[in-house]
Formats: C-alpha cells, structure tokens, sequence
C-alpha cells in the first residue's frame, strides 16, 4: 500500500529560470507528511563552460553536493533509492549562477510526499 500512495503522490517540481543567481526548487513543509527524492536534473540557456554545482537540501541542512561539468551539457540524476527529508520539512535543489549575465538556470527534482 505505501508503494502504491508514493505512486499516487508523485510530482515533479522545478524553479522558474533565473539569470546568473542560484536557482531553486523547493517542495514546501506539509504537516505529517515528507517528501521523497528520486531523481534531479539542472541546465542553464545557453553553454556554460565550467563546473558548477548542484545542492539537495532537507530544511537548511546540506544533505549532497554534486560538481558537475556543464561543458558536456545538462545535469541528470536518479537517485539509487528515494531519499527523503523530516515530517514537516521542506525539501529543496540549487544550482548555482551561471557566472555569466543574460545565462539563465533552472532545476528541479522528481519527488513524492507520504
């Protein structure tokens, strides 16, 4: 049965573009409930020619960092397990600025809340 909720509960959230800042999704605190993490993808409009990095957080607390080159294009990941934060804890991704003006980045996680 709780398969079956997490099924039924799935989402996917993402930030909006924003231009050479950090860039967050985050999925908001639901009472007695939590969110669970299954996968993560992070771009930018335009080539980025650096290693740039990608944060998963549960509440303000740094849960995984991950560098990763964007000269080889987009950041994709599924997680081998769903991982997931606190009952009543918002769960959020960044990525980090561009470095450059006029390059937009967006991110967002796959997630479902039981």
């Amino acid at each position: 049965m709780a398969l079956t909720e997490a099924m039924l509960n799935g989402s996917l959230v993402q930030s909006s573009d924003v231009d050479n800042d950090v860039a967050t999704a985050t999925a908001s605190a639901i009472a007695a409930q939590r969110h669970f993490v299954g996968g993560i993808n992070a771009d930018y409009s335009a080539a980025v020619a650096a290693i740039r990095t990608v944060t998963l957080k549960f509440g303000t607390t740094t849960i995984h960092v991950w560098r990763h080159d964007f000269t080889g294009g987009r950041f994709e990941t599924s997680l081998p397990f769903a991982v997931h934060g606190d009952y009543n804890q918002a769960v959020s991704v960044e990525l980090q600025a561009s470095g450059s003006g006029g390059t937009t980045g967006r991110v967002g996680f796959g997630k479902c809340t039981v």
